[in-house]
């Protein structure tokens, strides 16, 4: 790991948490890349603030020195064989109403 590495800032994964009983959200971390635990960064007022706004760079909880960014995870990408299934299946009933 180069000097240079150890000044970037990590990519953190979050997702967005309310707090029960009041209006305010949270961005949950919920795997440190520094320490590995769970930390709580304020996104906003639930009716007010855009929760997006507040992605991005930020200090990290468990050494202030430390920075990631706050970003969401990536979507699940979409399974590239369905509409090859689709084109079997069309295919089979063409077959089957020629013979």
């Amino acid at each position: 790991m180069g000097k240079k590495d150890r000044h970037t800032p990590r990519t953190a994964f979050v997702t967005l948490r309310d707090l029960p009983g009041t209006r305010v959200m949270f961005w949950l971390v919920t795997d440190c890349p520094y320490c590995g635990g769970q930390h709580l960064h304020p996104a906003g007022n639930l009716r007010s603030a855009d929760p997006g706004d507040t992605l991005g760079e930020h200090a990290a909880s468990c050494n202030p020195e430390r920075r990631y960014v706050l970003t969401l995870p990536p979507r699940p990408s979409r399974k590239r064989g369905k509409e090859a299934r689709r084109k079997e299946r069309r295919a089979g009933r063409m077959s089957d109403l020629d013979e």
